[in-house]
């Protein structure tokens, strides 16, 4: 064997890095992969191209969906809300966050849905979502139902409640909020965790559905515990908590629904085409282990 050898060849544009996301302490996603768009500004975004989860979407240093899985996300967070309603009651649905469209593709899959609002504050994710993950699109980019606003979505529902406009569905799909100890705060999403935020959207849908993600407790407990009593002083009683496995999160994904009624049963018989939902996982999403009830849900309850 000699001792010298020639350089690796160039593979292409963008450079070849190792990266690793703090998880835990002591614990680490790791990646590799080529950079193929990289900025900051107010949210620092990279795009990854990584052999095993296509394309990756990291915001702060946190991957918020990657090519390969993100349809399990996107359709748990949307379907399993809409699927608890009878056919024909969703016809108008806020999307808060969300500007990678995923929630507005499963959404537009419903005939009877007559507007879908999108309000994401920053104006270059659906930019890169075009660009770099086209499979995220609506069937119909151009979907005349589908408005995207560049907006502060906690001044937007403001504006909405003030002009007494009602919505049938609410999702907010956002980054996780701030968990730092220090008085800083550096997530865009950080108010729509709020509870102010969260009873201004009773006014806005006051007999529709309000779903939030809540992160992966297993590693996240206080992020679905603080959305819990969050949940409870603005909701009451019509509060639920399902699941999702998402992969690329490492385990399951939380999610917090205000319903009115029981949304453990799915109520319709069509589905549209999916790859990960299906009426048997709807039913399923919402057994939860129990040391999420014995360490958040039913301790807070």
């Amino acid at each position: 064997m000699p001792i010298m050898e020639t350089s690796l060849p160039t593979e292409g544009p963008g450079a070849k890095i190792i990266l690793g996301e703090p998880v835990q302490k002591g614990y680490f996603y790791g990646y590799e992969g080529v950079v193929l768009h990289e900025e900051g500004g107010e949210q620092a975004i990279m795009i990854l191209e990584n052999p095993f989860w296509g394309r990756i979407f990291f915001i702060n240093g946190t991957a918020q969906f990657t090519s390969r899985d993100e349809f399990i996300y996107h359709e748990a967070l949307v379907h399993i809300p809409i699927q608890a309603f009878p056919e024909g009651r969703v016809r108008k649905v806020l999307i808060c966050g969300g500007g990678d469209y995923g929630a507005a593709r499963e959404v537009l899959k419903y005939p009877e849905v007559e507007k879908v609002l999108i309000a994401d504050i920053d104006p270059r994710v659906p930019r890169l979502v075009r660009q770099f993950f086209p499979a995220l699109l609506p069937q119909d980019p151009a979907d005349p139902r589908l408005e995207l606003l560049t907006v502060d979505a906690f001044a937007l529902v403001q504006e909405l409640v003030e002009k007494n406009e009602h919505f049938d569905l609410v999702i907010i799909d956002s980054t996780d909020p701030d968990i730092s100890l220090a008085e800083r705060t550096l997530e865009l999403s950080h108010s729509l965790f709020s509870e102010s935020f969260h009873r201004m959207l009773l006014q806005l849908a006051p007999e529709g559905a309000i779903v939030q993600q809540a992160a992966t407790p297993f590693t996240m407990k206080e992020i679905l515990e603080g959305s819990y009593r969050v949940f409870q002083r603005v909701y009451g009683k019509d509060i639920f908590c399902y699941r999702a496995s998402i992969p690329s999160f490492g385990g399951d994904n939380a999610y917090l629904l205000r319903f009115p009624g029981d949304p453990t049963q799915p109520r319709r018989t069509w589905i549209p085409e999916t790859l990960y939902y299906t009426h048997q996982i709807h039913r399923a999403s919402f057994a939860l282990p129990r040391f999420w009830l014995k360490e958040v849900l039913d301790k807070n309850g």
